[in-house]
């Protein structure tokens, strides 16, 4: 009986202790700012997959190219908007801006992005991973010869 006295309230601690983050509520403004962040990463890629999609819509087409201008300018507003209001919230070590306001990350050998579909590509490719289409010379970096 005493075994078992001793056993429950060891599992009673236990749990207790691995609950206790959950209902002390601690960080939980920390929690929504990050969730916040989260959600407008969600929005900006939810856009930028979606004007991929279009893109490639008009390509194969599968829609019109009047369509395409106003779905287009639609998803590029949202896409945008998401962008603004993460750069407003980069105050966090971890959020930083796109353009100014902190250095961002270190650039990995990066050259540019797809002109098709926007894809960032390295130095010296030649063709885009994302689409597959041909890199223009002056996109990839390539040095133009004087005669």
């Amino acid at each position: 009986m005493g075994v078992t006295l001793i056993g429950l309230i060891i599992v009673a601690a236990s749990a207790i202790y691995v609950a206790w983050p959950l209902l002390s509520g601690a960080e939980a403004d920390d929690a929504s700012e990050i969730s916040e962040a989260s959600a407008l990463e969600k929005e900006k890629d939810s856009a930028l997959d979606a004007i991929r999609e279009i893109d490639f819509d008009l390509r194969v087409g599968k829609i019109s190219e009047e369509d395409h201008a106003a779905l287009r300018a639609d998803l590029e507003k949202r896409a945008l908007k998401a962008l603004a209001e993460l750069e407003e919230g980069a105050t966090e070590p971890g959020l930083q801006a796109v353009e100014g306001g902190g250095e961002g990350p270190k650039s990995d050998g990066a050259a540019g992005f797809c002109p098709s579909c926007g894809n960032q590509f390295k130095k010296g490719a030649s063709f885009c991973a994302g689409c597959g289409e041909k890199l223009p010379k002056s996109a990839r970096g390539g040095t133009r010869r004087r005669a």
